[in-house]
């Protein structure tokens, strides 16, 4: 996800990117189709403003009756890189969201950035939406979906020691 920055105007520029899931290594997540980014780019003479709004969709286990559910995940991030000479800015940025670059540098790839942000947005609970308290998924309530069987009986050559005092 390489954007080119070296011979590009200054002012307003748009990409869109649909790329193969395989390409930000989120291993453990199953992806059920492209990742799609839109990215609009403003540059000027002393640095490069980049808005970038994502979208996928990804197939979880729900974490209460186990099948599996389609969630998409989107959302948006900005970055601005700056033009800077000083190597001592290049190598230690102190805000998440500056980055400084040499104005040598041709061009600016937004994979990593990409791969946290997604990461962020996967929720820790996964289960599908509810509505009046019934899953929209599977149609079972929680009550429904923990209810715990009825004990077994138990053999009867147990009921001698169960029985015994100790």
């Amino acid at each position: 996800m390489k954007i080119i920055i070296s011979n590009i105007a200054e002012g307003e520029h748009f990409y869109d990117f649909k790329e193969d899931p395989a390409i930000l290594n989120l291993e453990g997540f199953v992806l059920k189709d492209e990742i799609t980014a839109n990215v609009r780019l403003l540059k000027s003479n002393r640095q490069i403003y980049v808005e970038v709004k994502y979208s996928c969709n990804f197939v979880f286990p729900c974490d209460r009756c186990l099948l599996e559910f389609e969630k998409n995940i989107s959302g948006s991030f900005e970055v601005v890189y700056k033009y800077s000479r000083d190597p001592e800015d290049i190598s230690t940025g102190n805000d998440e969201n500056i980055f400084f670059i040499s104005p040598e540098k041709n061009f600016i790839d937004i994979k990593e950035l990409l791969r946290e942000y997604i990461i962020i947005n996967i929720p820790m609970r996964k289960v599908p939406e509810e509505t009046e308290g019934r899953c929209s998924f599977c149609g079972k309530t929680a009550e429904e979906i923990l209810r715990t069987a009825a004990p077994e009986e138990i053999n009867p050559v147990w009921n001698k020691l169960l029985k015994k005092k100790i």
